[in-house]
C-alpha cells in the first residue's frame, strides 16, 4: 500500500470513531436519548390543611402535613409528616364528627384521588364507638373516591381488651367495616374486676 492509502483509511478510521464517540454529548447521555431531569416541584408549602366537602357543602376529609411539594405534569402532591381524617355524617343530623385520624411519615397523593401513606402509619379512632382503638402498619392506601383504605402489609389492630395480629386489610370509611385478609393470632385480656 502506498502512503496516499494509508492516508485515506487513517482519515476514515479517524473520523468513524469521532462520529461514534461524539466528545460533545454529556458522558451520561447516549446518543438519541434525553437526560431524565431532577423533577422540580411546581410548589411548596409548609403546615398545610386541605379540607374536601361534598356537594351540601359537609365535610368529607382532612388532609394536612408539615410539608408539602406538588408536581403538576406528574398529578402528585408529596407530603411529609401526612394527618388524614375521615368526616361523617350523623343520621339525621347536618353536624359532621371526626371518625379516624391517620398519621405516617410520608406520604402521596395522587390527583386527589389516591392517597398513599408510607412509613410507620398509625389509624386512631377518635370516638367511643366500636371495639378498635388502634391500627398499626407499614402503609396504606386510601382511595378518597370510594372511600376504602387498603394494604397488604403486617397489621396489629388494638382495642380495650384485645390485640390483634394479621397481613393486609381492607376498610370501607362509610361503612366502618374492616376485613383482616389474613390473621396470624388474637390475643384477649380479661376485663379487670374492681374490689
Amino acid at each position: 500500500m502506498n502512503q496516499r492509502t494509508l492516508f485515506i483509511i487513517a482519515l476514515v478510521a479517524i473520523m468513524a470513531t469521532l462520529v461514534l464517540w461524539q466528545p460533545w454529548q454529556d458522558e451520561q447521555q447516549a446518543p438519541g436519548t434525553e437526560a431524565p431531569q431532577q423533577a422540580m416541584p411546581d410548589f411548596t408549602a409548609e403546615n398545610l390543611v386541605s379540607q374536601v366537602f361534598d356537594a351540601d357543602g359537609r365535610l368529607t376529609h382532612r388532609i394536612q402535613a408539615s410539608q408539602m411539594a406538588h408536581f403538576s405534569k406528574r398529578k402528585l402532591t408529596e407530603l411529609n409528616n401526612p394527618i388524614y381524617a375521615t368526616y361523617l355524617n350523623s343520621v339525621g343530623s347536618e353536624d359532621t364528627a371526626e371518625l379516624w385520624q391517620v398519621t405516617a411519615l410520608e406520604g402521596h397523593l395522587y390527583d386527589d384521588e389516591k392517597l398513599e401513606l408510607l412509613a410507620e402509619v398509625e389509624v386512631t379512632n377518635l370516638t367511643e364507638i366500636g371495639y378498635i382503638r388502634h391500627i398499626e402498619l407499614a402503609d396504606l392506601t386510601i382511595d378518597l373516591v370510594k372511600k376504602t383504605m387498603v394494604s397488604q402489609s403486617p397489621v396489629v389492630i388494638s382495642g380495650p381488651q384485645f390485640t390483634i395480629r394479621g397481613i393486609g386489610l381492607t376498610i370501607d370509611i362509610e361503612t366502618q367495616q374492616l376485613e383482616l385478609m389474613k390473621h396470624v393470632e388474637t390475643i384477649y385480656y380479661p376485663a379487670r374486676t374492681l374490689p
